[in-house]
């Protein structure tokens, strides 16, 4: 059956991240949640060096509290010290312990609170699907198959990493920029669509590095009912 979920990107700039769990996989998301800026807290009672290692480096927007054996440890720990952490109130909550039946605890938990929650071990227990993601700067890519089968994901992934040349980040800059000068030329849409096709085909020959001058120019260049230079 395929799967009826629509891809949407959620601006996490500053949001506070919860991941229970401290292993590989939590090393893993809180790596793609640093990147988009949030502020991620992982809950475990036992961390994976590198993840350690990972919250000295990035102090104040990764850090990992311990907990004790059980497996509602983390809830508890959450209902008791959450509010004093100052991360009540998460953006997310993802359960990426090896135990089905803690992560299984915690969604109950993350519901109970009204945070959408994911599960690394049972697509049945996910509010949201946490994809794979290539990035270049502002251009992203994010590939799903609704937990069914995770390496898929992955081997996409690295097959588009593959495809997609680190300066298509200046190439998203270059077309950032040339639509806003767009914009104020033009208020025929049609044009103004047109005119940006121009001006990223050009990026595109010389891999995404175009002045503000060379955008100018092509905007002078085809816009309709003007002489050109």
């Amino acid at each position: 059956m395929t799967m009826a979920v629509f891809p949407m990107f959620v601006e996490m700039e500053k949001e506070v991240c919860l991941i229970i769990g401290g292993g590989r996989v939590a090393l893993r998301k809180a790596e793609v949640l640093l990147d988009m800026g949030a502020e991620v807290h992982v809950i475990s009672r036992h961390f994976e060096p590198e993840l350690l290692a990972f919250a000295s480096e990035a102090v104040g927007r990764l850090v990992c509290h311990k907990v004790d054996d059980g497996p509602l440890a983390a809830a508890v720990w959450l209902e008791q010290d959450a509010g004093k952490t100052g991360i009540a109130n998460a953006a997310m909550l993802i359960c990426a312990t090896d135990n089905e039946r803690v992560n299984h605890e915690m969604v109950m938990w993350a519901r109970k609170n009204g945070i959408p929650v994911n599960s690394a071990t049972n697509p049945a227990d996910c509010d949201f699907y946490f994809p794979s993601v290539v990035r270049r700067g502002n251009l992203m890519v994010g590939i799903s198959t609704g937990g069914r089968t995770p390496a898929l994901s992955r081997m996409v992934s690295r097959q588009i990493q593959e495809t997609i040349p680190d300066w298509y980040e200046a190439l998203a800059e270059t077309g950032g920029e040339a639509r806003k000068r767009i914009h104020h030329v033009t208020e025929n849409s049609g044009e103004r669509k047109e005119i940006l096709m121009k001006v990223l085909q050009a990026a595109l020959e010389d891999k995404g590095r175009l002045t503000e001058a060379d955008i100018d120019r092509i905007i002078r260049e085809n816009r309709s009912g003007e002489e050109n230079d």
